[in-house]
């Protein structure tokens, strides 16, 4: 069966098309009066069709001023004209019912119906829209204002060439050019000389545009020509189809900021010089009273020994010089605890039993932390030897007790102890700076107050303290971390507060050739001259060269002694004696011992050489250790020391002749 589908009514069709429409649809007749008024005229102007229908739109819906010009666009439209009235899309102020004037937009269409032409008029409320303009435009004077009361960055807006199109306060605070001067040129005249021949301009916009940002620090141009460090941030700007429309920069003067950095870098190495220096003085202050006793022990058993020389008592001369040597060694060993805290000596690593160490090394320990500490040494059993230079680790120890002791104000226990152990590559992963391997073990653990995260994290940094003021340095655990890893070793802390603390040094295990043990170093001959050795000793002090040449030529060498280079490289040139060996301190006047050395051993190629020094900076010394082939011995020295030394190298094949 086939339908067939009724006409449809074109006067309803055109009634629902109208009443459809986003836009008030208004049909005026030649004479302004209304024909037809939709559903939407309804909602924008508040008349209902009944009331509309037959009055004349000006009157009814625009001001006086807008009526009266579409009155007269109307009368000026020529009969028989179809299409769009020329110009009659406008906009213009409207009235509601209520008397309220808003914004429209008017178009205007005229059509043919008989003799009389009729207009349809499309009006549409732009309320909204203007509201959103007058807020983009308040929104962008706000904008252009914050940006130009911003001094301190100097901001500035690009075009997609890289030509200055906006330019802030702040850029001619910073820069130099005003406005006028800058705007519509190349900001690349921003850049040094340098940068422009290498295209960095173009370049860092590329960049931006590519990547979405460009940041980076370089040297700017002001207009005077004077270059300054600068912060540089560069971003692309895109609209909405994300077409590139050009580019915001961003320049922060860094001037200001490199000379408070600077200032503040000297000041901090001013501080560090001043702290350091105070360091000293404490450590000096500490020890001062025991060496004062010392020197009273030497210098009076002296004055004894003299008097009991005289009145030939002989038992009382050996036993006040017995006296006064031990207090000697007793100094020698302060010194070098004193050397030890500044660092100012060289390493002299050698294998050393750590069990025996301690034990040694209790009781003083006790001394110096006095009756509320109990101090408890416990050594492990079979521990392997380690290579590391005995002053200095006892200075660490001490190091590390007098923080514990510190940690426990109202008293407490320190126990330290020792064990072999094993580093594997699991904690090497989570510790890079350390090498898997076996190593000896030294736990010192304390059971004061403890650290919290924040000063564990810190510990080890130079010059960090939690001490009041002048009762702490910060050097301390530096140092001690200083000399761990020039050890080869590694040294972690563990503590929590009101738990104590535990520090754990790891050694590495010292797998070569044995010395002779302390003991058999003590119970063994003194070695003393072959035949017709000679020793040319260089020493600026006369007191101390009197004191060599005594003790070697006692040893049985024959002596040539020189104050400085100069004479010891006159006897060197014009003697035809046989030399041995040059004996010689490190610092001479008018030069070094190295120098010396040097042309020494150009003048007899077989000579050897053993260093004296007192102090520690000085030119042998490479990284922490003696240069290879070169010998030194540490002032002060006993005649056993000396001689040991001497015949070690006596004995020793000659130093080969560089070509």
């Amino acid at each position: 069966m086939t339908s067939i589908s009724s006409p449809i009514d074109s006067a309803k069709l055109a009634r629902g098309l109208l009443d459809a429409a986003f836009d008030a649809f208004v049909l005026l007749r030649a004479d302004g009066t209304i024909a037809e008024w939709n559903e939407r005229a309804v909602e924008i102007f508040g008349w209902s069709r009944e009331e509309a229908l037959g009055r004349n739109l000006a009157a009814l819906l625009l001001p006086e001023k807008h009526g009266a010009v579409l009155s007269r666009d109307l009368q000026r439209y020529p009969l028989g004209r179809l299409g769009e009235i020329p110009g009659q899309r406008r906009e213009l102020s409207a009235l509601r019912r209520s008397g309220e004037e808003f914004p429209i937009e008017l178009k205007m269409a005229a059509i043919e119906e008989g003799e009389e032409p009729l207009f349809v008029c499309s009006l549409r409320d732009i309320s909204a829209r203007k509201a959103a303009q007058q807020e983009l435009r308040e929104t962008e004077q706000q904008f252009s204002t914050l940006v130009q009361s911003i001094s301190n960055y100097a901001i500035c807006m690009l075009d997609p060439e890289g030509r200055v199109t906006t330019w802030n306060s702040g850029a001619e605070r910073i820069m130099g050019f005003c406005a006028e001067e800058i705007i519509g040129q190349h900001f690349s005249s921003l850049y040094t000389e340098d940068d422009r021949k290498g295209d960095v301009p173009m370049r860092v916009l590329r960049q931006a545009q590519r990547d979405g940002k460009f940041a980076a620090e370089g040297w700017r141009v002001r207009k005077d020509g004077s270059r300054f460090p600068a912060d540089t941030v560069i971003d692309p700007i895109r609209d909405h189809a994300g077409t590139l429309i050009g580019f915001a920069k961003v320049t922060r003067d860094l001037s200001a900021e490199r000379e408070a950095q600077q200032a503040l870098e000297e000041t901090r190495q001013k501080l560090a010089q001043i702290q350091k220096m105070e360091a000293i003085g404490q450590l000096t202050g500490g020890v001062a009273h025991d060496f004062n006793n010392l020197l009273t022990v030497v210098i009076g058993n002296l004055g004894m020994a003299q008097k009991a020389s005289a009145e030939g008592d002989f038992a009382r001369v050996r036993r006040a010089l017995g006296s006064a040597t031990r207090g000697a060694r007793r100094a020698a060993t302060l010194t070098q605890r004193l050397l030890a805290f500044s660092r100012q000596q060289p390493l002299d690593p050698k294998p050393l039993d750590l069990n025996r160490l301690l034990a040694s090394n209790v009781d003083f320990l006790q001394r110096s932390l006095g009756e509320m500490v109990a101090v408890e040494a416990v050594g492990g059993g079979g521990l392997w030897k380690v290579e590391i230079d005995r002053g200095e680790f006892e200075a660490a120890l001490l190091n590390l007790a007098l923080n514990a002791r510190d940690a426990m104000a109202g008293g407490g226990a320190l126990t330290i102890e020792t064990s072999n152990t094993f580093l594997d590559e699991m904690y090497a992963r989570a510790n890079p700076e350390v090498t898997p391997g076996q190593y000896v073990l030294v736990g010192v653990t304390d059971d004061g107050v403890g650290m919290t995260k924040e000063v564990l994290e810190r510990a080890f940094e130079p010059f960090f303290s939690t001490k009041p003021a002048r009762q702490g340095t910060g050097l301390g655990l530096s140092q001690v971390y200083g000399f761990i890893k020039q050890s080869g070793g590694h040294i972690r802390i563990y503590s929590e507060p009101g738990e104590g603390t535990t520090v754990k040094i790891y050694l590495p295990r010292y797998v070569g050739a044995d010395e002779k043990s302390d003991e058999a170093q003590e119970n063994h001959a003194t070695a003393g001259a072959a035949a017709a050795e000679t020793i040319l000793l260089v020493e600026d002090d006369e007191d101390v060269r009197a004191y060599l040449v005594e003790i070697c030529r006692d040893l049985g060498y024959r002596v040539l002694s020189a104050p400085g280079s100069s004479a010891a490289l006159r006897i060197l040139e014009e003697s035809d004696a046989r030399i041995d060996l040059l004996l010689s301190d490190v610092v001479l006047p008018g030069g070094n011992g190295r120098d010396l050395a040097a042309r020494a051993q150009e003048l007899r190629p077989d000579l050897k050489v053993l260093f004296m020094t007192g102090y520690s900076r000085n030119a042998i010394i490479h990284q922490g250790r003696l240069d290879a082939g070169r010998a030194m011995i540490q002032k002060p020295m006993t005649q056993r020391e000396l001689a040991d030394r001497l015949r070690s190298l006596l004995d020793a094949e000659p130093p080969r002749r560089k070509r």
